[in-house]
């Protein structure tokens, strides 16, 4: 499930979610951060059912990737999949902060956690709820220490290679209420350089993508009208995209967009968009379209029709046609709580079954899933569950 969309919020186990209009200690047996670091190691846990092979080999460089094999629909079930690595993105265990080799524990102060962004080489920006009212503060990590405290922000985002990050002020009123300004602000995450853009008549801000000091985001106008728009950092205005004129994911590299076409009660259908050119690629109503990664094969999708606790499904859509690759339901036992491409091959994902929570990774081109985090206690249910994802 895309943060833009729903943001689930944890750390102390409080479930926050945050329905917007158009748009993280392991248990013993985990494997170090160390041992993560240099990539994810092959995957040999499977969902059901299983594929004729139990291992991921590795493929040597300029070799075509291997078309996907097997049933497309499977069936993720937490209690047997084996343990893997450490996922390699942001991610809260209890109250700890984990991303490659940056770990630092949160304060029980800080409130549950939305997010985590990470930022340069050893800093994060962790999104979290001190009051637990609703209203979100943005908090900036370096080397373990603290740093500055941004109030009533509302999303965050960094780019691919974590050199520059972007984050939405929205005020409200008293009672949550958005008022129509916001601030939108682009940071350089080594030297911590900031600059600033002011709108007004508009609410709602989601920051979809940022590469070096471009930004795209998307607000919401009086009459809840939604428009996408690119700002370089340091320009007084601006410019609108009509390409996706209601985005839901726009791609690391800036190219591609996802965008609403339409909405009904029962679901709604998404348009892959080239930017440039405004050329439709295609166009879904089976699923409904939450993370574009540069260099990857695939779209991460979920249920074309969002409601109640957690989905139902999540999916790895061929980013030629939009037909689904792979389709992983959680039945009735599991309830998917969020997604996240972990690289260009494998899907992290926060899931939770019998009254415990894991971080299961799951590889789209063979159809395998394994544990990026051991099944523990407690769920958002419960106001406990023990992870969150970042990115």
């Amino acid at each position: 499930m895309n943060r833009s969309i729903k943001l689930a919020g944890l750390a102390t186990g409080v479930s926050v979610a945050a329905v917007v209009a158009g748009a993280l200690v392991a248990a013993q047996q985990t494997p170090t951060l160390a041992a993560a670091s240099g990539g994810v190691i092959p995957i040999d846990s499977v969902s059901s059912p299983a594929p004729t092979s139990s291992t991921t080999p590795s493929r040597p460089p300029g070799t075509p990737p291997t078309a996907p094999s097997g049933p497309v629909k499977l069936t993720l079930d937490l209690t047997k999949l084996k343990q893997g690595a450490a996922p390699t993105t942001a991610y809260v265990a209890d109250r700890t902060v984990r991303s490659g080799q940056i770990e630092f524990t949160l304060p029980a102060s800080d409130g549950p956690v939305w997010d985590v962004a990470r930022a340069g080489t050893g800093g994060a920006l962790v999104l979290h709820s001190p009051k637990d009212d609703g209203r979100a503060v943005l908090t900036t990590w370096s080397g373990g220490s603290r740093g500055e405290t941004v109030n009533d922000v509302s999303s965050v985002r960094s780019a691919a290679d974590h050199s520059t990050s972007a984050y939405a002020v929205q005020p409200t009123t008293a009672d949550g209420t958005e008022l129509p300004r916001f601030t939108l602000t682009w940071r350089d995450d080594a030297s911590g350089e900031k600059m600033s853009l002011q709108r007004s008549g508009e609410h709602g801000p989601i920051v979809h993508a940022v590469q070096g000091s471009e930004v795209y985001f998307s607000a919401l106008s009086k009459t809840s009208k939604q428009t996408l728009y690119r700002w370089t950092a340091g320009d007084a205005a601006p410019r609108p995209i009509s390409a996706a004129p209601t985005p839901s994911a726009v791609s690391s590299d800036l190219v591609l967009a996802a965008s609403i076409v339409s909405q009904a009660d029962d679901g709604s259908c998404t348009a892959l968009v080239e930017l440039a050119s405004a050329k439709k690629r295609w166009q879904t109503c089976d699923y409904a379209v939450d993370e574009l990664r540069s260099g990857s094969d695939f779209a991460l999708g979920g249920p074309a029709y969002r409601d109640g606790y957690g989905d139902g499904l999540f999916a790895a859509l061929d980013l030629k046609t939009g037909k689904a690759v792979r389709e992983w339901s959680g039945g009735s036992a599991v309830a998917i709580i969020s997604t996240v491409m972990e690289d260009d091959d494998h899907v992290l994902v926060l899931a939770e079954q019998g009254g415990k929570t894991a971080i299961a990774r799951c590889a789209p081109k063979t159809g395998t899933c394994e544990l990026a985090a051991p099944l523990k206690k407690g769920t958002g249910d419960e106001n406990n569950r023990p992870y969150q994802l970042g990115h």
